[in-house]
């Protein structure tokens, strides 16, 4: 088993990954059409309703759609993406979430930069504006479903749509509140050695922070490595809508903690500070993270280069067959060795849906960015 990365550098055919993963998905959406499944159980997609978080991945997968019928040209990915999209358009209004960025930016968002229209923005706009509603004027952030004091690290994954649905409306009071929950996260999420917290308390009343806690975690003080890695993608994404170098910087410092701890084995564990963890590798930290650094190694130009030198390496190594689930006969994810949540024993080394959506994500951006260095 390779544990360290070593040997793999160099070698990642882009293109034959990405077939494997079209394989794989059009396996999925043609075997269960119209359902969105979370994660796998022994290698098959689990489809019951989602028992730790409100219905959330369904971007994910539309966003995977989306990839395919941009880089085929095929229409039939085109309708399959479609109509996806449309399945989770009433999703605009609930406000019963913090991930509606998770929903639709990778759907209806995707649909919007390939072909925007009135109806993408009025969708777009809606999803933000309703998040928007979440934000609590006190403690300066937007809360969780959780509860009304609490926020995840998770949600700078989330907040980009607030950012867009106030430049799409011209609305510059939505761009305040995206502002505002960023601040709050960098000054309550992100630790001095730019480690990050999972979870946030606030008094909802007085907007004071109470204390730091994690549910996915090792502890409370650890660090959550899926959590590292929203953090360094979310606020490579809020400097993306607002220009403010204070979250490139934190977005920077996050990346380069995220690899000074996974080094040169290139797939963190489920948290850096388990001194015991359960399996070696969450892979689906892995895939955001890799995504991530493209984003920012774009956003600084020639100073990013080395992100995507690690980002490639990463890749190869999860389109290595210890990772790839097209390796393993029966298994319908694609890629392997990611979980949910380990606590309450959900898509525990399996495979799982953002995992799979960041990974395709990450070496479509690649693909991109070797075509134009050509």
């Amino acid at each position: 088993m390779n544990t360290n990365g070593q040997g793999v550098q160099g070698k990642l055919d882009i293109e034959e990954a990405l077939n494997a993963a079209q394989e794989q998905v059009r396996s999925l959406i043609t075997g269960h059409p119209g359902q969105i499944p979370v994660f796998t159980e022994q290698g098959r997609w689990h489809f019951d309703s989602d028992t730790w978080a409100p219905v959330w991945t369904g971007g994910f997968l539309t966003g995977l759609l989306w990839i395919f019928a941009e880089r085929t040209g095929d229409p039939w990915w085109r309708e399959q993406a479609e109509s996806y999209s449309r399945l989770l358009e009433p999703r605009k209004d609930d406000a019963g979430t913090h991930d509606l960025g998770f929903i639709f930016t990778p759907s209806w968002g995707r649909w919007h930069q390939l072909s925007s229209s009135k109806e993408t923005q009025e969708v777009l706009t809606r999803a933000g504006r309703t998040l928007a509603k979440s934000f609590n004027p006190a403690g300066r952030y937007l809360k969780t479903w959780v509860d009304d004091g609490s926020t995840f690290i998770d949600v700078m994954m989330n907040v980009g749509i607030i950012f867009q649905a106030g430049k799409l409306d011209g609305d510059p009071e939505l761009t305040r509140v995206a502002v505002e929950h960023s601040l709050t996260s960098r000054r309550y999420l992100v630790r001095g050695d730019a480690s990050t917290v999972h979870e946030g308390w606030f008094d909802p009343a007085s907007g004071q922070f109470i204390k730091a806690a994690t549910h996915q975690g090792h502890r409370s003080d650890s660090c959550w490595a899926r959590g590292q890695a929203w953090a360094l993608y979310g606020f490579g994404t809020a400097y993306q809508w607002s220009g403010d170098v204070r979250f490139l910087d934190t977005a920077r410092r996050c990346a380069d903690y995220y690899i000074d701890q996974t080094g040169d084995r290139l797939i963190p564990p489920n948290d850096f500070d388990d001194p015991d963890p359960e399996f070696p590798f969450e892979a689906s930290a892995a895939s955001i993270a890799a995504s991530g650094l493209l984003q920012l190694a774009a956003l600084l130009g020639t100073e990013g280069t080395h992100y995507v030198d690690y980002a490639r390496r990463s890749l190869a190594l999860l389109s290595t067959p210890e990772f790839l689930g097209r390796g393993s006969e029966g298994w319908e994810g694609i890629i392997k060795q990611s979980t949910y949540h380990r606590r309450n024993k959900l898509g525990v080394n399996e495979s799982v849906m953002w995992g799979d959506y960041y990974y395709v994500e990450a070496l479509h951006k690649l693909s991109g960015l070797e075509l134009r260095s050509r």
